[in-house]
């Protein structure tokens, strides 16, 4: 009888015991938050991670070989897709890597935190990584440039590794400029660096509009940069940008778009597949090799960058806001208790 009663409570138990749980699970996963910032959202880039001097000497202080292979992938931001092409890469024997640009999903520190969470945890390349600046990897307010280049080193660089020459440059459109980079062409063009390699291979992140056949969009200096890539004789330029697959040769230049590491793809257009490259360099061939990856969503990094991303920035932006809001739950949630713990000891004192 007294069981029967507690059950027609509409107010004690019905209603009053659902909120309080959902106001404890909303204080488990705003713990959870803190915790995972804590210890995940300072995570600093690995040690061979960065477009840093000490990084590339990894490579150039290595002896002579007969071949080398390196791995190229653009537009990584996923939650799931690309951290599958990491542990298919991670079985290669790899020289070094390149991301390709686009590797979040806007400029901010917050994804920018949830990268090198990853990046340190679950991705962890045993070889060298460097990272071209996408359009989305800055922003001119939330994450300059400047700011890029203190958390992964200089933008445009350069090194040679193995008789060949490794350009990496900041190709971005508007309201970013690309004078730099061009300069950059043009000191390695006036220093004759094509008689001193056997290879040259320029990394950037937008593909300039060679042919119909690669979606690119315009930039500033788009016909000057392939002339000066003719003058530079560069064998490849390797780009992201286009969130598929694409490839091009004009003059004595491949043009190769690879850029499905893990955005949606473009739908309805070639080169609709996720992947990453693989590049064989031997002393007279360069072979490319597609790996191929299925779409995956993981739900843990979902929400972990979500975490990292939007919910701890807007926390620490709304501090007053958190304690004053977790000030009125916690008095909710003592008030009902309160008066369920009444409702029970009336309902069976009756």
């Amino acid at each position: 009888m007294r069981i029967h009663q507690l059950i027609q409570k509409p107010t004690s138990l019905r209603v009053t015991v659902p909120i309080v749980l959902f106001i404890l699970c909303f204080f488990s996963f705003e713990v959870y938050a803190l915790l995972l910032q804590r210890f995940e959202g300072n995570e600093k880039l690995p040690p061979l991670s960065g477009n840093f001097m000490h990084v590339r000497e990894v490579l150039t202080q290595e002896k002579p070989m007969e071949a080398f292979r390196f791995a190229v992938f653009g537009d990584t931001k996923s939650t799931g897709t690309f951290e599958k092409i990491a542990d298919e890469l991670k079985e290669e024997s790899l020289s070094f890597a390149v991301f390709l640009g686009d590797f979040v999903r806007r400029g901010t520190e917050g994804e920018h935190a949830y990268f090198k969470a990853e990046l340190a945890r679950e991705i962890a390349f045993p070889f060298p990584t460097f990272f071209l600046a996408g359009n989305h990897d800055i922003d001119t307010n939330n994450f300059p440039i400047s700011r890029f280049e203190e958390v992964y080193g200089p933008s445009i660089f350069s090194f040679t590794y193995q008789e060949c020459l490794f350009v990496f440059l900041r190709i971005l459109d508007k309201p970013y400029s690309t004078k730099e980079s061009l300069l950059f062409l043009e000191k390695l063009i006036s220093e004759d660096a094509s008689s001193r390699h056997r290879m040259i291979f320029v990394f950037s992140h937008i593909p300039p509009p060679v042919s119909s056949v690669i979606d690119a969009r315009e930039f500033e200096g788009s016909e000057e940069f392939v002339s000066l890539v003719e003058k530079l004789h560069a064998d490849y330029v390797i780009t992201g940008d286009y969130h598929g697959y694409a490839r091009v040769k004009k003059g004595n230049t491949v043009y190769l778009v690879t850029g499905g590491g893990g955005a949606h793809l473009k739908k309805n257009k070639y080169g609709c597949f996720h992947h990453a490259m693989v590049i064989d360099v031997s002393e007279d061939k360069v072979v490319e090799n597609i790996l191929f990856i299925n779409r995956n969503e993981d739900l843990e990094d979902r929400i972990e960058r979500f975490i990292l991303a939007d919910l701890y920035p807007w926390m620490k932006g709304h501090f007053v806001i958190i304690i004053f809001s977790n000030i009125i739950l916690i008095t909710i949630v003592v008030w009902l208790g309160v008066s369920i713990r009444r409702s029970i000891q009336q309902t069976l004192l009756s």
